[in-house]
């Protein structure tokens, strides 16, 4: 499942371990599975910064070949500490363009299925178009209109 934001750990003390991206690979629970909180050692609900002791991450794993990536790529990040402030929720904008407020519109534009615009779209869509009116017009520029006709193909017959 793609996922729409991420989170910008600083202090860890908002962010789950298991259920907020902040890895950049996305729920850590969802890539490796519930049995991950027991080869890794910790608890299913705990903060980031539970995982992390002043001498580093505090976590297991690394005779584990099945979780030996997911242990490296853990190792790589940057510990939290309370002196960076607090974590940051980053809202995904595009490919690669993570910020830190959401927008409706580069939601929008990345979650809706783009087609090609029809010849009479003007027809139908239009700024003083009363919504009953422009909703019949386009059933009938696409055909659905329940007429006379199309109910005889449905087999109805109108007396």
């Amino acid at each position: 499942m793609e996922s729409f934001f991420r989170v910008d750990i600083k202090d860890g003390k908002s962010s789950h371990f298991w259920f907020d991206n902040w890895l950049g690979q996305g729920r850590l629970i969802d890539v490796i599975g519930p049995t991950g909180t027991t080869y890794l050692g910790i608890r299913r609900h705990a903060k980031v910064s539970e995982a992390v002791t002043p001498e580093g991450w505090s976590i297991r794993g690394r005779r584990s070949r099945r979780f030996l990536e997911l242990h490296a790529s853990i190792l790589e990040r940057e510990t939290s500490r309370p002196e960076k402030g607090r974590d940051t929720v980053l809202w995904k904008h595009g490919n690669d363009d993570y910020q830190d407020h959401f927008s409706t519109k580069s939601m929008w534009e990345q979650i809706r299925s783009k087609r090609t615009v029809v010849e009479w779209s003007r027809v139908v869509w239009f700024t003083q178009g009363v919504p009953r009116f422009v909703f019949i017009t386009w059933l009938a520029m696409k055909n659905r209109l329940s007429t006379c006709d199309r109910m005889r193909q449905w087999g109805m017959v109108r007396m």
